[in-house]
Order: C-alpha cells, then structure tokens, then sequence
C-alpha cells in the first residue's frame, strides 16, 4: 500500500467543492458513467478495499490480484486526470464504510453494481437518500427486450439473440443477417488440429504498485486456492490496450472456427482472454464490438465474437437478475444458506494435503 499512497499523495488534489462518486470495483471506467460526464476537476471519487469480501469466499488468487490491480492502478490514473481520490482500506463491509464516508462527503452517485451482493448492500442507503443511483452504463441491452424476447420460462438465449441484433442493427444489412443467417455457431465447431499455430498471449511486468498486491495476496491469501501469476496480469489501462491489441491482432480471425476447440497443445488457443477486463470495464463491451464489427474478419469469427458479448454475456445478466441471483428459478425459491458456503474449497484442501477451510 506504500507504493499506492505515494502515488496518490504525488497527484492529490485540492478536494474543496467537488461532487463526489463511489466506484464499486466492477467499474474501473471513465468511459461511461459520472466519470465521464463530468469535469475532472470538479469530481471526487471513492474507491474501497476490504478484506471483509475475500474472506467471505475461497476467491482464487489470480482474481483477488487482478480485482485489487486493476483497482489500485485505476486510483492513480484518476488522480492524474486531475480527479480528487479516497482509497480507502477498511476490515468492514462496504455499506459500512460508505455511511461514513457519506457524513463527511455528502451523498456520492454511484451506477448500479453488477454484483447482487452489492447492490442488497447498498439498497438501503440508496433508499435513505445517502447514495445517489444511477443506472449502470456499460450494458448493451435493457430489461425490456429480455422480456420481450423471452417472456416467460425457459428462456432462450437465441431467441433474445436474435431480438436484439435485429434492433441494434448490429451485424445486419438492409434488414438481414450479414452472412445469410443470425448466427453461425455451426460453423464454430472445428477440431484444432495445431495450424493454425495457436499465439502466445502477451505478458506483462508488474509495477510497483502491482507487486505490492501480488505480495498482499501471498501473504494474507496464500491460503486461498490457485497460483498467482503476475505475468499474465493485466493491470494498468495500458496493459488493458495492449491485450486488447493482441487478441484483435492475433486471435480474431481464427477465433470463430476454433471457438470450442480444445487442446492439450493450448491453454487458451484463440480466445481473446478479455473477460476479467470487460467484468471491471477496463475495456467496454460496446467498444469491443464496435472494434470487431470494423475489423476484416471470416463473418463466423465476428459473428461469433459479438454472440459471445452482445448475445451470451448480456442474456446471463437478464437472467441472473430475473431470478434474484438464482434464487428464485421457474420451479420455486431455492434455500439459501445465512452465510456463503466455501465452494468446496474444504474438501478440495483436504484432497491436496491441506486442513480444509479456516478463514
């Protein structure tokens, strides 16, 4: 945390006057949002690190530095746009943390998380006017065309696919599917017989303020499960660019055909390995798309790539949010624990020669 405070003392602004925003860490953008609607210098932001979310759950390693990462490096460069920052380390969860926050700042804006655990958090802040809600603005698709396309259950993921390239006018010409059809998931099923050869993904080194996480990970996580890697950590907006650039580079064109291979020969073969970074909106689904959509590309690759966001990525989030996390399925509420189970980490630690789950 050295490194961090440094860096931010080196950029501080004066705080006086500004309106101020809570970043939940699913938001690292300045593309959308209050961030990007307002002056840099007339906007404060909040962002909070807690053990109290690791500890709940046997997160990977891998995750917990590439959330923590991301998050520090985002603080830095805000501030060097010339927005005011608190980052803010604290053992208490986040509504906790933000009430206080909001008896010195005033009430912060905040976009909707993405995380349910999140948002029954902060519900009640929002409702004592403490927070200001506004509606997430990384998501290509609204409730209203869930509904419209899949009604009732089951849903159907080609059916809301369809609805919404033919209202987006995404991949269509004069009213019809490029390429003759809606999807070409058919022609996506190639074995990956090594030729193409499958690209090395890029790798990168970690900065200061990177290793301090990487060490802050094997310290108090290393219990956690999974192999920390920083190389293969992309943390800063930078880093976020150049993969990006990689995988358009690299992976696009053979993306399509060999979009469920798998292979011994390749951990990842032409995948574009952006997911973590579209999660935390370091790159945004909308301008992903729209860089594949202007890219020449074999119409089942970019087909198959905008599938995966426009159409998988955003009927998950419908469903997910149609069904209350899951807890509410077609056939009747599930039982829920009172508190997150360890997802089988215990028993997978007994296994590897470990004493089981003792956060």
């Amino acid at each position: 945390m050295q490194r961090l405070r440094a860096a931010l003392a080196a950029r501080a602004a004066d705080e006086a006057g500004r309106g101020w925003v809570y970043a939940p860490y699913d938001q690292l953008t300045d593309a959308v949002g209050p961030l990007a609607e307002r002056d840099p210098r007339e906007v404060g932001l909040v962002l909070i690190e807690t053990p109290w979310k690791a500890a709940r759950r046997p997160y990977h390693k891998q995750k917990l530095a590439h959330v923590l990462a991301n998050q520090r490096q985002f603080a830095v460069e805000q501030a060097a746009r010339g927005v005011a920052v608190r980052y803010v380390v604290d053992e208490r969860p986040y509504d906790a943390v933000v009430a206080e926050l909001v008896a010195e700042l005033g009430p912060l804006v905040v976009m909707e998380p993405a995380e349910r655990e999140l948002r029954v958090m902060l519900r009640p802040l929002l409702d004592r006017g403490m927070l200001v809600g506004v509606p997430h603005g990384g998501w290509l698709t609204h409730r209203e065309q869930f509904v419209e396309a899949c009604g009732a259950p089951p849903w159907r993921m080609d059916a809301f696919y369809r609805l919404v390239r033919r209202q987006t006018g995404v991949l269509m010409v004069d009213g019809a599917p490029a390429g003759g059809k809606l999807s070409h998931d058919a022609d996506n099923r190639e074995r990956w017989d090594g030729d193409p050869p499958a690209p090395s993904p890029p790798s990168f080194e970690p900065d200061e303020i990177t290793a301090e996480v990487l060490d802050l990970i094997e310290t108090r996580y290393g219990h956690h499960p999974g192999v920390l890697d920083g190389s293969r950590l992309p943390a800063t907006k930078a880093d976020a660019e150049r993969l990006w650039h990689w995988a358009k580079s690299n992976c696009m064109r053979a993306f399509g055909p060999y979009e469920d291979a798998m292979s011994r020969r390749s951990r990842t073969l032409f995948h574009t390995l952006i997911s973590p970074l579209l999660n935390l909106h370091r790159l945004l689904p909308r301008r992903v798309v729209d860089d594949v959509l202007r890219l020449e590309l074999p119409i089942n690759s970019k087909e198959g790539f905008v599938r995966q966001v426009l159409g998988w990525r955003e009927f998950v989030r419908h469903v997910h949010r149609e069904t209350d996390g899951f807890r509410v399925l077609p056939t009747g509420a599930v039982s829920i624990a009172a508190a997150p189970g360890d997802a089988g980490y215990g028993a997978w630690s007994v296994a590897a020669g470990g004493d089981g789950w003792d956060a």
